[in-house]
């Protein structure tokens, strides 16, 4: 019977009955040792009769062994492999070790074990219990909490424990702390007595020294000395004495068999043979189980707790765990099963204590498997761990390097500057070490530190420029992408000029990635017609470029093109890059990617799919540690709340993407948030407010000379907010840029503003409707309908003030049609108010819309509208396919549908791009009232 927990234990009572009836729970109870995690898990486990119980214990010697917490997860329900799609199937065979490594994300491995718990919990409800999970490894921790955060309808309960984060390693928390948890306090006074009833009474002296930890409490002496110190208890280190104390009165072989099983770990396949290895059995275990370190029963050997095991290893003398380590490499040594061979590896590197290059090129090896599956938190693990048993020299410098290249794509970036240190310090080799330097300043730039990052990659570009001349360009093009992400236009253009002519000797490949950050870096300043030269020429090598490659060259090409107002070529490559992304199961690229995409479907007026497109940017960006990315992803996200009328999300999220980018110094996230705050008080009927957060943006382009580039389009909105508010002479300067980009740049769209700006300026008859009619002949060019609607909403109020209602019907009409089918509320609303103003009355036609799709619902109906099956669409969204088949549910439901083909037309419809003339005027009817 548990002491003093019944409100923890109905809440798991909770959580498993809703996993029985479909409803899937999780819970992290959190506690110092020897609150009672275990204890508790187990009651939950002992009382969860309905569900199948799969149980793991996550030990301090396995943290560094990949997978090898999935592999006691999963191995009760491998069976099932054959039932998973074929990418997942191979990704976690590879993870595995039952297949060949194969080239995919990590996560890949994550929608893979979702998709096998999925399948399992359908034959019989599933209870993951899962002990000290802080001590699981980082690759297993991270796919079962992708897979938790992703269930929506499968009939599975996870429990966890853990201790509190202050004792949890930085990349463990990150995973956990995602997760709801209960927080696991020491005995009541009360409940302690009556824990310890049976062994004299207990006096409120010793109770506060103990904090009320049960495992304390248990473990002090029967006869309790009067003296005890009354300040708090350093409980481990309490514990550990004890520990030792009974471990030093237990016979010699007993001793070393305890310390094997505290090496071995969870791994009981491998404790008999060890044992036999070291003339020891597990006869030698029964002294250490008479006083009670351990159990042995039908399911193994076990410490009876989690805090005993990791006291006996650490209180071990170094030598003694050193041979034990070497026992278990050799048992490892003689066998073929999963993940044996790294298992192999990293006890020989624990019983290593010096340099051993054979040791060290066998960790480089592990490695670069797991690299090549993308499991880039192992190759760093991996990597590391070789350096640190290289001999001095050129090996050892190169496994610094790479351990350090693996950082960021481990989400680790800060773990590579200690390596790069080290690395400068091993060689003498300059291009080494000018390789070595450029990372760190890449180093810099992840983690938050952009300007300074630059301006010394600039500075050792200038030193290398004439002994490495290609080194010195890549440089200098890295410097300019970062400049122009900064808002530091004039320097991005020439850094960018002056690297493409140092490579201009090169192959074509070997100077694509340098060309394509010019022809961005063009694009944004204005140069639109050379910038579309080099786009040009990129074209027929862009679909050579790997999709998966780090530097994301295809988003970087779609953004330049996007810039040029080539929205097709734009959408055409981020598109790819996405289905590629996908395909391979490389979800640690898609953030950035969706982020983009999004960005690209606003302009598109895809508005359905690029809120689904920036929630899941948000989302992945959080989960797959690209958190750099996260500010950008927010913004994009505050820019569709601000038109779709999200007021309160709008304002959340543009703040929150200025607090996390301020501490680099990146002011241009300022000016992005004051243009998503602009539109949304343009869209309330606040233009005072809105010329105030845009003169914001203002401010930043005057000072760094920036016109008004795709990456703002600040001017108009400017100039409509100063109008609207009745200070039409304060928006001159404004309305000047507008028309000097207009003509400089030749972009449609910017023409098009800029003369529904003239229109709103000159109210003059002749010169107002001539204005507005050129806007409405660009737009037809420039295709981007919400400001196009826009403008037709400009020109109806001009018609109707000027008595014209016939017309302003018509022109009202279309923008009333594309604001309704865009989501656009606010401005909508704008419109059927000067609509009635006119003497129509206005009533949407289609009651189910894409609008009504959350995010999510909506990425589902995208990916099975393209072609994929439900399995498919689970592999590609790292879901299950319970939960697609769940969304699908609602999706149908929201939409009046029943079939995949009506789901088709439905989001072709929503995704169609813009509409005009006829075809923007079927989604309302006009009614003369």
């Amino acid at each position: 019977m548990l002491v003093g927990r019944d409100h923890e234990c109905e809440r798991l009572r909770i959580v498993l009955a809703n996993a029985v009836q479909g409803n899937p729970g999780v819970l992290v109870i959190r506690g110092d040792p020897g609150m009672g995690k275990t204890r508790l898990l187990s009651a939950a486990a002992e009382s969860a009769n309905d569900l199948r119980i799969i149980r793991v214990d996550g030990h301090e010697a396995e943290t560094d062994i990949p997978y090898a917490a999935l592999s006691m997860l999963l191995g009760p329900l491998i069976h099932g492999l054959p039932r998973l799609p074929g990418a997942q199937a191979t990704a976690l065979k590879a993870a595995l070790d039952l297949g060949p490594a194969v080239h995919g994300d990590r996560l890949g491995v994550a929608a893979a074990t979702l998709t096998l718990l999925a399948n399992s919990a359908d034959d019989q409800p599933l209870f993951i219990a899962v002990d000290d999970a802080h001590l699981l490894d980082i690759p297993s921790l991270e796919a079962l909490v992708f897979s938790i955060r992703r269930m929506r309808a499968e009939r599975i309960a996870v429990v966890l424990t853990a201790r509190y984060a202050v004792d949890v390693s930085p990349a463990a928390e990150r995973w956990l702390a995602a997760l709801p948890e209960m927080a696991l306090n020491g005995l009541d006074f009360a409940a302690a007595k009556q824990l310890v009833a049976n062994r004299g009474a207990l006096s409120s002296t010793i109770w506060e020294a103990t904090a009320g930890n049960p495992l304390a409490l248990l473990d002090l002496p029967t006869t309790w000395s009067p003296t005890l110190p009354v300040e708090p208890v350093h409980l481990s280190r309490r514990l550990v004495r004890a520990y030792e104390r009974r471990m030093a009165g237990l016979p010699e072989n007993t001793r070393r068999a305890v310390l094997l099983i505290a090496v071995a770990g969870s791994a009981d396949d491998a404790v008999d043979d060890a044992l036999t290895q070291q003339g020891l059995g597990r006869w030698d275990l029964e002294a250490a189980e008479d006083a009670g370190l351990l159990v042995q029963d039908t399911s193994g050997v076990r410490f009876r707790h989690p805090l005993v095991r990791s006291a006996i290893y650490h209180a071990a003398p170094a030598g003694r765990k050193r041979t034990a380590h070497r026992a278990l490499a050799a048992v490892y040594a003689r066998r073929r099963s999963p993940g044996s061979a790294e298992r192999r590896a990293f006890h020989l590197a624990a019983a290593t204590s010096s340099p051993d290059e054979d040791i060290a090129s066998e960790l480089a090896a592990a490695a670069r498997q797991a690299a090549g599956r993308q499991s880039h938190v192992t190759a760093l693990a991996l990597f590391e761990r070789a350096a640190r048993l290289s001999p001095v020299g050129p090996a050892r410098a190169q496994r610094l390097l790479d351990a350090a290249l693996m950082s960021q794509a481990a989400g680790c970036p800060g773990a590579a500057v200690p390596l790069l240190e080290l690395a400068l310090g091993e060689t003498d080799d300059q291009q080494l070490i000018t390789t070595v330097q450029q990372l760190q300043c890449r180093v810099q730039m992840w983690c938050g530190q952009p300007i300074e990052a630059r301006d010394e990659l600039l500075a050792l570009a200038d030193r290398t420029e004439i002994t490495e001349p290609v080194w010195s360009a890549r440089m200098r093009s890295q410097a300019a992408l970062t400049s122009a992400n900064l808002g530091d236009q004039r320097l991005a253009v020439e850094m960018a000029g002056r690297a493409a002519r140092l490579v201009q000797h090169l192959p074509a490949m070997a100077r694509l990635p340098v060309i394509v950050i010019e022809a961005l870096t063009l694009a944004i300043d204005g140069a639109s017609t050379p910038a579309r030269d080099l786009l040009a020429w990129c074209e027929e090598h862009l679909a050579e470029y790997d999709p998966l490659s780090i530097d994301q060259l295809l988003v970087v090409a779609a953004n330049a093109y996007a810039s040029v107002e080539d929205s097709a070529a734009a959408r055409r490559w981020l598109e790819f890059a996405v289905r590629m992304t996908r395909s391979a199961g490389g979800v640690g690229l898609l953030p950035f990617q969706l982020s983009w995409l999004a960005s690209a479907c606003w302009r598109d007026g895809d508005w359905a799919a690029g809120l689904a497109h920036a929630h899941a940017a948000v989302s992945l960006t959080e989960e797959t540690g690209w958190l750099t990315e996260l500010p950008h992803a927010l913004i994009v996200l505050a820019t569709f709340e601000a038109t779709l009328g999200d007021a309160a999300g709008c304002r959340e999220h543009a703040a929150r993407a200025v607090e996390l980018a301020a501490p680099s110094g990146a002011r241009i996230f300022d000016a992005y948030a004051a243009r998503a705050l602009g539109l949304l008080e343009l869209g309330e009927g606040r233009p005072g407010l809105a010329a105030e957060h845009l003169s914001t943006i203002a401010e930043f382009a005057y000072a760094r000379g920036m016109g008004n580039p795709v990456l703002f389009s600040w001017a108009g909105d400017l100039v409509e907010a100063h109008v609207r508010a009745g200070q039409p002479h304060r928006a001159q300067h404004a309305f000047d840029v507008l028309g000097q980009e207009a003509e400089r740049t030749g972009r449609p769209t910017e023409h098009a503003v800029a003369a529904r700006c003239r229109g709103l300026l000159y109210a003059d008859d002749e010169q107002g409707h001539g204005a507005f009619t050129e806007a409405l002949q660009w737009h037809e060019r420039g295709r981007q309908p919400f400001e196009q609607a826009r403008s037709q909403l400009c020109f109806g109020e001009f018609l109707r003030r000027h008595r014209r209602p016939t017309e302003a019907r018509q022109v009202l009409g279309d923008a009333l049609s594309t604001f309704t089918r865009l989501g656009a509320k606010l401005w909508a609303q704008r419109t059927e108010a000067e609509l009635r103003a006119t003497g129509i009355a206005s009533r949407p036609r289609r009651e189910g819309s894409t609008t009504q799709l959350t995010p999510q619902e909506m990425q589902v109906a995208l990916v099975v509208a393209d072609g994929a099956t439900n399995v498919e669409a689970a592999a590609q969204l790292f879901l299950s396919a319970k939960t697609i088949e769940f969304h699908l549910s609602n999706t149908y439901r929201k939409l009046g549908i029943r079939s995949r083909a009506q789901l088709v037309r439905e989001i072709f419809a929503s995704t169609s791009g813009p509409l005009a003339g006829n075809e923007a005027r079927d989604g309302v009817s006009l009614t003369a009232r």
